[in-house]
């Protein structure tokens, strides 16, 4: 019986390749999933960092917001209402109203003094 050494150094390093090539294509699957594990990690580390700047900044809008809406509401408690431009301008319309008679009072005033005026001149 003779035994071919070739045969069975050709099977062996078949053998060898195959292992070789499982073990590479196993690698390279299991490196890749790590990477990409590794990516989607980053990936959430700087989205969530992003959503907390997002979260601090809308916060703080939010509670320039609620100041500038204090001030305002503090703002318009201190407006006139309706009530007190009616009353603002019955008031406004009486001092008008007092002006003209004054006005008319005035010129009375004036015309008296003019003839006064000419009486004395004329008498002297």
């Amino acid at each position: 019986m003779s035994v071919d050494y070739q045969a069975i150094r050709f099977w062996v390093d078949m053998g060898i390749l195959a292992w070789g090539l499982a073990v590479t294509g196993w690698l390279y699957w299991d490196r890749r999933n790590q990477v990409t594990q590794e990516a989607v990690s980053k990936l959430r580390e700087e989205h969530a960092r992003a959503l907390d700047a997002l979260r601090a900044d809308i916060d703080l809008r939010r509670r320039r917001i609620d100041e500038e809406m204090r001030t305002i509401g503090t703002r318009l408690a201190e407006a006139p209402t309706r009530v007190d431009l009616s009353r603002l301008y019955e008031a406004i319309g009486d001092v008008s109203e007092l002006a003209n008679q004054l006005r008319g009072s005035v010129g009375a005033l004036q015309k008296t003094l003019q003839m006064i005026n000419q009486h004395l001149l004329d008498k002297h």
